[in-house]
């Protein structure tokens, strides 16, 4: 028996000391090399990484010339002459002024009346009942009219005309009511570099609202 336990302990430190010294290569046994070599394989390969470079000054023009800037709102008085100044100073197709429409809202209305004389009798009635309030029309197109109030959602204006009703108003109904534009603002799409000098002889002009990146 202990014969046997030599032999083998014997027989493993051969395989062992063969196994080590890549005697067995061939067999496809042998140790994984931890030479510098094959670290270096397994790295990613030097040619492969690339600087990237800088851009250079005429890509930076570029960049600067594809600005996007915007000022207001302006309302009539001011556009008008921001328009007059703009139009000496800058190209007729390098800027431009946009309205600025309100959002639209929900009124009780009373309408729309074939003259006048029927206007004023409902107006009379009206002044009768207590509780009832008129409000001037913003929307051309509802005039001859009256609005009994205005609303920002339509529930909010039927159940405005719901409570009129109550109070002995008959004919009145909820209508969207549309504000004509009364703001402008203004949009320069390109701002290249002779843009931006005349802009700088503008800026007491645009003091009153300053140029912000458009959105």
């Amino acid at each position: 028996m202990l014969k046997n336990l030599v032999l083998v302990l014997l027989s493993a430190n051969i395989l062992y000391f063969a196994w080590t010294e890549g005697l067995l290569k061939s067999y496809g046994l042998s140790p994984t090399s931890g030479s510098e070599s094959h670290r270096i394989n397994e790295q990613l390969q030097p040619q492969a990484l690339q600087p990237t470079p800088a851009p250079d000054a005429k890509d930076l023009e570029q960049a600067s010339t594809v600005a996007c800037l915007r000022s207001g709102p302006w309302d009539k008085a001011q556009a008008a002459g921001l328009r007059s100044a703009l139009q000496t100073a800058l190209p007729q197709d390098s800027w431009r002024l946009d309205a600025l429409t309100p959002p639209p809202r929900w009124i009780v209305y009373l309408g729309k009346f074939s003259n006048q004389e029927l206007l004023k009798r409902k107006l009379t009635q009206l002044a009768s009942i207590s509780g009832v309030k008129t409000q001037e029309l913003r929307d051309p197109a509802l005039v001859p009219g009256i609005s009994l109030g205005g609303f920002d959602t339509e529930p909010l204006a039927q159940a405005e005309l719901a409570r009129l009703n109550r109070m002995g108003v008959r004919t009145a109904k909820v209508v969207q009511e549309n504000e004509p534009p009364s703001k402008e603002t203004l949009v320069i799409p390109s701002v290249s570099k002779d843009i931006q000098a005349a802009l700088l002889a503008l800026q007491p002009l645009l003091l009153a609202h300053a140029l912000q990146p458009c959105e």
